[in-house]
């Protein structure tokens, strides 16, 4: 099964056009006297001065493409899996530390939390079948302004024990598995509970600017937050897209078998 799987990476995985994280997400306008918040598939988030239309058109001229490449995704061409429900596997407590250190631990000096999250959830899945989760906390506009936040999500791969745990595997910034709770706090200054009964639309759109974060928890080939937009809509994701995991592997790791 496995052999068969790389196969069809190799065949498949060779390239497609698609929304990439360099490409804008989203624009959210800034009230007077606040900069505009140009948000990047990446994560990354560009402030944008109320007088600089110029650069303000760009970006917006770069949303309009990405919106396009989303509603002409090849995912469907590069399905290596399908799945009808997805449950995330229950792993042992004493499990956890294992699946930590196997983590590909070879990243470049320079990549994004999507990249490496979803990496690392494929590669335990293609090792020992362990189905994974995706952990995507997302701010509010009001927090990275207040906080000058250059990010406006952070994903990792998170896996559920036996025990009734949510454990988090942020092999970049944290050196062990950590409870979710941990992992948010890290993450989140103000240490507040972030919402979790939500619509990422809504989200999207405003949500409740009274909050600070946001947060999802989603099927492991959950690669960006648009994917949870896209499932709202209709076009969920069913199973791996080789693409992507190729991709992402180029471009956050330096070294790393499949």
């Amino acid at each position: 099964m496995k052999s068969l799987m790389l196969i069809a990476f190799l065949i498949y995985g060779l390239g497609a056009e698609a929304v990439t994280e360099d490409s804008v997400h989203s624009i959210s306008k800034g009230g007077e006297g606040e900069p505009h918040l140009v948000k990047l598939n990446s994560g990354e988030v560009k402030f944008i001065e109320q007088d600089d239309h110029q650069l303000l058109a760009k970006y917006e001229k770069q949303l309009k493409t990405s919106k396009a490449l989303s509603e002409n995704s090849f995912e469907n061409k590069f399905l290596l899996q399908e799945e009808t429900g997805f449950e995330p596997t229950l792993v042992s407590d004493s499990d956890i530390q294992r699946i930590f250190n196997d983590f590909n631990p070879y990243i470049r000096r320079k990549s994004e939390c999507s990249d490496r999250a979803h990496v690392w959830a494929w590669d335990e899945f293609n090792r020992t079948g362990i189905k994974s989760e995706k952990a995507f906390l997302m701010l509010t506009d009001t927090y990275i302004k207040r906080h000058r936040y250059k990010w406006w999500f952070h994903v990792a791969p998170m896996f559920r024990t036996s025990s009734g745990k949510k454990m988090v595997m942020d092999y970049q910034f944290l050196n062990r598995p950590v409870t979710f709770t941990e992992w948010k706090n890290s993450l989140v200054f103000t240490k507040r509970e972030c919402v979790t009964d939500f619509s990422f639309l809504a989200y999207d759109a405003g949500a409740d600017q009274t909050q600070d974060c946001y947060v999802k928890f989603e099927p492991m080939y959950y690669f960006i937050p648009g994917d949870i937009g896209n499932r709202e809509r209709g076009r969920g994701k069913t199973g791996w897209n080789s693409h992507e995991v190729n991709s992402s592997r180029s471009r956050a790791f330096f070294k790393g078998s499949l």
